[in-house]
């Protein structure tokens, strides 16, 4: 990323075109404590041009597969920043999400990674976001994942569906739908979100293999009807599509509302980084949707002005039961922010929930924070770039994607 521009700014925006998820034929690491790091790799390189397609490819086959060889996860996304002069920049990145042990080796690998972007296409940072406090990670059912709390609370859970079939062939459109309508839906009625993703992991025979992906993400109460839901949820699918496992990860960490006034964040008297992600459902009631252009409209009105130095918006597909118990399905907009935890941001996020619901005739806007977050913005200063030597026993998967939760209504 050009030298000018202000490191809060740099790739905190990105627009997910394309979502790779990692799937695993077999939970190597069970049982470790894995974190979670996104790495955001800005593609304008200063003085003009941009990494392309290939150079990207090639630094990935180079630099990134050789030490998390076990699986990875790469977003194509479109960076929103203000540069010094105060003008919205757009460029494209690329974003790979890792699980990775919590070990001083794997803080070593990626530091190279990052090290080896800033010398190899001349810039002066990558994004680093690490996800580690009340973050677990399972490989199928019965891992008691799940602190189930007195007092209920709303976590995030991100179940991974390797669509391959052993022996050949994979889980049809069709059949994945069915599973979802007959097993997920009825058991998380109120919303889930649903993404296509391609699997990157290494075989028993070290070859990297891909494969379609599909990644559930949902919003729940962390009570122990929910977790023999989920553990359900997995033991169908292993069984009825002969998979040896499904990725489950989940966040105890976030925080849920649904609209303006409820006082989510805990304003720091030191302030500190944390992530917001607000959902918007395009449906508007009485008929019609917000459109592309409308959308645009009040991203640029309401959400640019209160945040300009980053941002991220995707598409997603909402599903949600409505009060006549009616399954709905919307087209949705995610926006992902990296703010200061102040509570001059949580007034603006307040009246940017609020001008959307008023304006698009919206009952609720759903917005998820995590407090627990860490940022960085490169690596530490003279880390020498070694040949790769592979990291054991990691794993990288798409838990950024899998963060959106459009549908989920109250």
């Amino acid at each position: 990323m050009n030298s000018h521009f202000s490191k809060v700014s740099k790739v905190i925006t990105t627009t997910i075109v394309l979502v790779v998820a990692i799937t695993f034929d077999a939970p190597q690491a069970k049982g470790n404590s894995l974190i979670q790091k996104d790495l955001i790799f800005g593609r304008n390189i200063p003085g003009g041009g941009e990494v392309s397609e290939p150079e990207f490819q090639g630094f990935l086959d180079s630099e990134i597969t050789p030490r998390f060889p076990d699986g990875l996860t790469i977003f194509d996304a479109d960076g929103q920043f203000r540069d010094s002069t105060n003008t919205i920049i757009q460029e494209q990145s690329k974003l790979v999400t890792l699980l990775v042990e919590d070990t001083p080796r794997s803080e070593t690998g990626i530091n190279e990674i990052v090290m080896a972007y800033l010398q190899q296409f001349n810039q002066e940072s990558v994004l680093q976001v690490t996800n580690s406090d009340e973050f677990h990670v399972g490989f199928g059912p019965g891992e008691n994942l799940i602190d189930n709390d007195p007092i209920p609370e709303f976590i995030q859970a991100d179940l991974f569906f390797g669509r391959n079939i052993a022996g050949g062939g994979e889980v049809s459109e069709p059949e994945f739908q069915g599973f979802l309508d007959s097993e997920i839906t009825p058991r998380f009625p109120d919303g889930l979100t649903i993404f296509d993703a391609d699997g990157q992991f290494r075989d028993s025979t070290n070859t990297i293999i891909q494969e379609q992906s599909k990644v559930v993400t949902l919003l729940f109460e962390d009570t122990q009807t929910n977790e023999t839901a989920l553990d359900n949820i997995m033991e169908f699918y292993i069984q009825q599509f002969n998979q040896e496992s499904v990725l489950l990860t989940v966040n105890e960490a976030v925080t849920v509302g649904f609209g303006p006034g409820e006082n989510l964040i805990d304003n720091n008297p030191i302030p500190e980084f944390i992530q917001a992600d607000l959902f918007f459902g395009r449906n508007i009631a009485g008929g019609g949707e917000v459109s592309e252009q409308e959308f645009q409209g009040f991203l640029d009105s309401e959400i640019t002005p209160r945040f300009p130095d980053g941002l991220t918006i995707f598409d997603a597909d909402g599903q949600f039961q409505d009060s006549t118990n009616t399954i709905i399905q919307e087209p949705s907009k995610v926006v992902t922010l990296l703010f200061e935890d102040t509570q001059t941001n949580e007034t603006a996020l307040d009246n940017i929930v609020e001008s959307y619901i008023e304006q698009f005739n919206q009952e609720s806007v759903l917005l998820v924070i995590d407090e627990d977050q860490e940022v960085a913005f490169d690596a530490p200063p003279n880390v020498a770039i070694p040949e790769p030597s592979p990291i054991l026993g990691l794993f990288v998967l798409g838990v950024l994607g899998a963060r959106k939760v459009s549908g989920q209504k109250r």
